[in-house]
């Protein structure tokens, strides 16, 4: 008994709960077997999707495109030198916003606006028409009609300009999209045309705001130049400052007196100056002429008159030593000549102390002078110090006046600059290729094509993926895995059977065998001890293929050389007598009640490899019948005799007999077939089991076709491997 109800640690159950989540996040096979079970919405969208997209497209109205290329050359506003090498230009991002404000003309109103006049867009609705727009019939509030529908023709104009440049480059594509393609070229080039002859107003317009600013700007520092003027004049009117630099020369290195009292005072100082050296020559001489004796002076000795009476006074004492020696003392001519000389020396001594006299006369005027003099600088003095005071205001409307004067004179320079270049507007903007024709750029067939395409894929793929949700059923073993939690024993194929069932597993190079050799082989490695020595075969509901699973699990083992007993425990509708073609007349119920004996119920056939216990009658109470007590008991009772017991069970759903068995077996094998129960069937079936404590070794997917499912020969075992190389063979 403990040979078959022994306590196997159930590890495949335990591994399988660790790692069954472990799955890619994107199964390529999956997803193209989904797409091969969902091939034929692919069929039917796809070129639904192409057949509506080549309609749109030939319904389309066809675009034509023109182009003209114009060429922008920047202002550079440089800064030159005096050897007329440039210091500055415009470029980088400098470049790439005046390229913007340029571009941004084609597309103002005004440009706009000339390109309808120069082409009489607004005297018909033609062109309206031409681009499919629908001309207004009602004005709009405040409009009139032909407002409206000018409004509408620059609207149109705009919204079908396209303008195109690359980055750094002054090169710019001009293009025009409408309907018609002589009207796109015709468009197009009166948009270049519209920028030169709008770029040349603008510059105009420019120089011409520039001079009338600059007129009014110079009016008004004319008339602050006058006000500050008369505010410096009559200030110094009032304040008695007479400027007297004006029409004075002076030497080179010297500064004019700035007023009469400045001048007076230099005056003064150069007068003093000069009084006093000649007071101090004067002073030195009539000191030296005290020291001296009269007739020593250098003045006196000096002087004619004093030198020719000195001739004289010799002459006349020649005349008297003359005398003497021919007259005596007495005689009348010798005391004449004495007289003379008497007279001589007091006239000489008379000059001499005039000469004396008149030193110290003019010592005693250069002093007088020179007191003067200072007396008459310090008065100078006081009224310079008084005039600077009162000059500080009028140095502060000087420099106003200069300033003004200076700002004055800035704007004549710059107006005359102005004017000068207003005579002559230059233009920076070429027409280097006009538009010569139109390309149709609409409607792109590839593109269209590609879209439909792809949307047809789209709304397939998403149709498919509905399907594939709304599709309520296990129908892989990746399904098996995922949504119960069950790792997966094996796969059985829908297989035509040319013999009975038992003929069918009996050999061991078809498919069928080959499927559940694989699954007991699954089995073996459930447990750390081998198989279940007790297996129940159950599903969720009937017709699953449970009743197979149990024959062909018995047979495999049988095969091995086992001792299999096969029990058919499905009290409710027992089916695996009708495998042997034997009588259903005692079996499973007689033995488990202890109304019969094993050894007399067993069937035995060559053709099988296992002994087979059929249910017997059905009994009115099989939850009774199938209790764990008695389930056990008859485990205890064939323990000896077998080496594996086979329970061919009743579906879990609806029923408590499953579960009762499923308590007591070691192992349970829960049947799924492929696309049959709804998931949430197999679900509740699962978890009734692991709430009655069932070991569930594993689920087996049945009736699984693989080329159906979208997965070919190569999913899971390839099962006719064997037959397929002994027919090559």
């Amino acid at each position: 008994m403990a040979s078959i109800q022994g306590a196997e640690s159930h590890y495949m159950d335990d591994d399988f709960t660790a790692d069954d989540m472990n799955q890619p996040l994107l199964n390529f096979e999956e997803i193209k077997a989904m797409l091969y079970r969902q091939r034929y919405i692919f069929l039917l969208v796809v070129p639904i999707a192409l057949l509506l997209g080549f309609i749109v497209t030939m319904l389309m109205t066809p675009i034509y495109e023109a182009t003209a290329k114009v060429q922008i050359e920047a202002d550079t506003n440089s800064i030159v030198d005096q050897d007329g090498d440039v210091l500055q230009q415009v470029r980088g991002a400098e470049f790439n916003r005046f390229m913007a404000g340029k571009l941004a003309i084609l597309r103002s109103s005004k440009t706009a606006e000339a390109v309808a006049n120069e082409l009489n867009l607004f005297g018909s609705n033609e062109f309206l028409e031409v681009m499919n727009v629908e001309a207004a019939l009602e004005p709009a509030i405040g409009e009139t009609l032909a407002q409206t529908r000018q409004k509408q023709v620059l609207s149109v104009l705009n919204e079908n300009l396209v303008v195109d440049t690359d980055t750094g480059s002054n090169v710019a594509n001009v293009i025009f999209q409408s309907p018609d393609a002589e009207v796109s070229k015709r468009v197009v080039n009166a948009f270049a045309e519209g920028l030169i002859t709008a770029n040349i107003a603008q510059r105009f317009e420019t120089a011409s705001y520039a001079r009338e600013f600059l007129e009014k700007e110079i009016a008004n520092a004319k008339e602050l130049l006058e006000d500050s003027e008369r505010a410096s004049i009559e200030y110094a009117r009032n304040s008695q400052i007479i400027d007297a630099s004006d029409g004075i020369s002076t030497q080179e290195g010297e500064s004019s007196p700035k007023s009469i009292t400045t001048a007076n005072l230099v005056q003064g100082n150069s007068d003093l100056a000069a009084a006093r050296t000649a007071r101090v020559l004067a002073e030195q001489r009539w000191r030296q002429a005290q020291r001296t004796s009269l007739m020593n002076l250098p003045e006196v000795q000096s002087s004619p008159a004093i030198q020719n009476l000195q001739a004289q006074a010799a002459q006349n004492q020649a005349q008297i030593t003359e005398l003497s020696r021919r007259y005596k003392p007495g005689h009348p001519a010798f005391k004449e000549a004495r007289a003379n000389s008497g007279e001589i020396d007091a006239q000489i001594n008379r000059l001499a102390r005039d000469i004396r006299n008149s030193i110290e006369s003019e010592y005693r005027t250069a002093a007088s002078q020179e007191q003067a003099l200072a007396q008459q600088v310090e008065g100078f003095k006081s009224e310079t110090l008084e005039e600077q005071n009162r000059r500080v205001e009028l140095n502060l409307l000087a420099r106003e006046v200069d300033t003004n004067r200076a700002q004055y004179d800035a704007l004549l320079e710059r107006y005359k600059n102005v004017s000068t270049a207003s005579d002559v507007v230059t233009n920076n903007i070429t027409i280097i290729d006009e538009a010569n024709s139109a390309l149709q750029v609409a409607p792109r067939w590839p593109i269209n094509m590609a879209i439909a395409l792809l949307a047809g894929l789209g709304l397939a793929a998403g149709l498919a993926f509905l399907r594939e949700t709304w599709n309520n059923t296990v129908g892989s073993t990746d399904d098996v895995q995922r949504k119960l939690s069950l790792p997966v024993l094996g796969v059985t194929p829908i297989v035509e059977m040319d013999q009975t069932l038992l003929a069918e597993l009996g050999d061991p190079k078809s498919v069928l065998s080959e499927a559940y050799s694989s699954i007991r082989s699954s089995l073996d490695f459930s447990t750390r001890d081998g198989a279940p020595k007790s297996v129940l075969v159950t599903s969720a509901q009937a017709s699953e293929g449970k009743s197979t699973t149990a024959v062909a699990l018995a047979q495999n083992f049988g095969r091995m050389g086992k001792k299999v007993l096969l029990v058919d425990a499905d009290l409710r509708s027992p089916s695996l007598h009708t495998y042997t073609n034997s009588k259903n007349n005692a079996g499973f119920v007689a033995v488990s009640t202890g109304q019969a004996v094993l050894a007399d119920n067993v069937i035995s056939d060559d053709r099988m490899q296992f002994d087979l216990l059929p249910s017997g009658p059905i009994p009115p109470n099989p939850v009774e019948i199938l209790a764990a007590e008695n389930i056990e008991r008859f485990l205890r009772e064939v323990a000896h005799g077998y080496d594996h017991v086979v329970f061919d069970g009743p579906p879990v759903m609806g029923l408590a007999d499953a579960p009762q068995i499923s308590r007591v077996t070691a192992g349970t094998v829960f049947v799924a077939q492929a696309g049959g129960a709804a998931t949430s069937v197999l679900q509740n079936a699962v978890e009734r089991l692991r709430q009655a404590g069932a070991r569930i070794s594993g689920a087996v997917l049945s009736r699984f076709d693989s080329e159906s499912r979208g997965y070919g020969h190569n999913y899971g075992y390839h099962y006719d491997y064997g037959s397929s190389r002994a027919s090559e063979a």
